[in-house]
């Protein structure tokens, strides 16, 4: 506040500014510096352009040596020249923006890129531990099977990527910077200001850009070559060395967390940036498969790990760069709704003789229950969607563990799979739970807890694809119909999943969020406890005993590598719970209990698995993992009963 008087001489006196009384606004020394944001992403991007040239720079500096000293193997040419040009592709596209002094799309740009740097970081740890399987045909092709160690090249693929990751972690900053700053997430039509970027472009671009991140996400698991060399050999991703395997993991994790902030975004052109910065690091990843394959000759063809991934990091791409133009588009066919609505008569536009012209105070009663209906609307068919998505996932998983898993020949016994009965436990689990989403009285009471055990239909998933994995290896026997749809089961349970998220994004729309939500400590700490205890249950087998040859035998745990699909999707479950847990401890009270149940159902759903699969061996003898998951469980469910008595005070 300012104060403007006169001096005794008659003359005005200069305005000062009163200073607030003990308050916490920003002031003129706190607001965000322009010129400060600017000059910290310029040091981002010459960052991210000097990591790209190191990472270009491997193949030439050799990133390979033979131990017994003789000629190291050489780079696939055109490989080698696509991974450098999208090495260097991120930040060379920020420079414009910062020009342009749009920090904020630099930011994202190099933050995106950053992200999905960090795999690949750890996919070049792999140079050291097991050079000659990593299958960086960019970087060198064995024509030997000579033992090969890590040279300078490695070396700079490393440092390159890593200063590439740190460039990302100077954009998100950037990126924080701006959101300060006054105009951020602006629009024409107030309608669009401060929404998700999700909603401001509408379902089908969102929905696409999801696709295509389930789609790379899923080519990262997936064969990148395939090889008729008897030196170049490609074993399945979680089957590898556990930096192929961590690396792929990490880097799927990126893409996602990358997609899901950016549609999450209220500026438009961060997610923008996001998008496209994310998808052109990862054309540096699997489109550089594709390259090689196709370059590498005859023994070698790229595999649909290579070819779906570029189709997946290309769409990527594609809709980060259309995102603008898309919310163009919708923020002017918003005004031009709004011109011709009838409150535009009432507010000064022409009316016609003899009409009644409403007041302004109706016109604004009249505007905020429509926009209450249309909100209300949106959050319903989120809903719906998530709901009838889920209700499709079950059907297919259910199908999938009734129909053959295996394809074998008919003269052989056909085994018995026990996994399939945990699917359909979490099909039975996952389709009571999606009902209730489509009855709209309940649905947002019950949408967290969905948030959570889609979780279990990949987690029982992945148990069945290890028993056909193992099983194909036989000659002869293949994968049958019933794999098939617990793997489309699977994809369309991620589905699930971010259409609940979309659906809670919808809900926060339309609540107060001005004041900052506070942690319950007892919540977190018991929850916390809770979701500890589930993960090493998770990480210990539930059963041991003597298998059908006179083996002993028990479930993979955490500690046996390289980890299997069934150990994945363990991991995986236990990262949604212990995420569940410390959202819940942050979130409304009857969403945190929602929340914890369903992490303490979904916990249940693994430890039911032990009297469903214990048929596999004889002599069945309780294993570690039961008494903590069992712990797990019971303190989830306390921190709920906790936040639900929270909620009644």
């Amino acid at each position: 506040m300012a104060s403007s008087t006169r001096s005794p001489d008659g003359r005005r006196a200069e305005p000062e500014r009163i200073p607030s009384s003990g308050g916490t606004g920003l002031t003129a020394v706190d607001e965000p510096d322009p010129v400060r944001a600017r000059r910290g992403t310029l040091l981002a991007v010459v960052l991210g352009l000097v990591g790209g040239l190191g990472v270009a720079s491997a193949p030439v500096l050799q990133a390979v040596r033979t131990v017994d000293g003789a000629a190291a193997p050489s780079a696939v040419g055109a490989a080698a020249v696509w991974a450098a040009v999208f090495a260097v592709a991120a930040p060379v596209v920020a420079v414009p923006a910062v020009l342009t002094r749009r920090t904020a799309v630099a930011g994202a740009l190099l933050a995106g890129a950053g992200a999905v740097s960090v795999g690949a970081a750890v996919l070049d740890t792999q140079l050291w531990s097991d050079a000659i399987d990593a299958n960086r045909l960019e970087l060198f092709r064995p024509e030997t099977a000579a033992e090969l160690a890590a040279g300078t090249g490695a070396y700079a693929a490393l440092a390159g990527h890593a200063l590439i990751a740190f460039a990302g972690l100077l954009g998100m900053v950037a990126v924080h910077r701006a959101s300060l700053m006054d105009g951020y997430g602006d629009a024409r039509s107030a309608e669009q200001v401060g929404r998700a970027t999700g909603a401001r472009i509408g379902f089908l671009p969102s929905a696409v850009a999801v696709a295509a991140a389930v789609v790379l996400v899923g080519a990262l698991f997936a064969p990148a070559f395939v090889s008729e060399d008897p030196v170049i050999l490609v074993p399945t991703v979680v089957e590898s060395d556990l930096a192929a395997s961590a690396g792929a993991g990490i880097l799927a994790a990126a893409v996602l967390i990358v997609v899901a902030s950016a549609l999450a975004s209220i500026s438009p052109p961060v997610a923008s940036g996001a998008l496209v910065g994310a998808g052109l690091a990862a054309l540096g990843v699997v489109g550089t498969r594709l390259v090689a394959g196709l370059a590498a000759g005859e023994r070698i063809q790229p595999g649909p790990g290579a070819v779906w991934g570029t189709v997946g990091a290309g769409v990527l791409v594609l809709v980060g760069a259309c995102i603008p133009m898309v919310d163009r588009a919708r923020d002017g066919r918003i005004l031009k709704t709004l011109a011709a609505s009838p409150s535009a008569a009432a507010q000064g536009g022409p009316a016609k003789p003899g009409a009644v012209t409403p007041s302004a105070k109706g016109v604004a009663k009249a505007a905020l229950r429509a926009e209450a209906a249309a909100a209300r609307a949106r959050i319903a068919r989120w809903h719906v969607a998530a709901g009838a998505t889920g209700i499709i996932t079950a059907l297919l998983a259910a199908a999938g563990a009734l129909l053959p898993v295996l394809d074998i020949p008919g003269d052989t016994a056909r085994p018995d799979v026990y996994a399939t009965r945990v699917v359909l436990v979490a099909a039975l689990v996952l389709v009571v739970s999606c009902v209730w989403l489509l009855l709209s009285e309940f649905a947002s009471a019950v949408r967290p807890a969905v948030g959570v055990l889609w979780v279990t239909i990949p987690y029982s998933v992945a148990a069945v694809s290890q028993s056909v994995v193992l099983a194909t290896d036989v000659p002869g026997i293949g994968a049958g119909i019933g794999a098939v749809l617990l793997w489309c089961a699977a994809v369309t349970a991620g589905v699930t999943g971010v259409l609940t998220w979309f659906a809670g994004s919808a809900e926060r729309e339309e609540i107060d969020t001005s004041d900052e939500p506070s942690t319950s400590t007892p919540v977190l700490a018991v929850g916390g406890l809770g979701a500890v205890a589930a993960f090493v249950g998770l990480g210990l087998p539930l059963f041991h005993g003597t298998d059908a040859r006179g083996d002993e035998y028990a479930p993979a745990s955490f500690a046996e590598i390289p980890w299997n699909l069934d150990v994945w999707g363990r991991v995986l479950l236990g990262v949604a719970v212990a995420l569940a847990v410390i959202v819940a401890s942050r979130a409304r009270p009857d969403r945190a209990v929602a929340l914890l149940l369903g992490s303490a159902v979904a916990v249940g759903v693994y430890l039911v698995s032990w009297p469903l699969t214990v048929a596999r061996v004889t002599d069945p003898e309780m294993g570690a993992g039961v008494v903590p998951a069992t712990v797990g469980i019971v303190l989830i469910a306390a921190a709920a009963a906790l936040t639900a008595r929270r909620r009644n005070r």
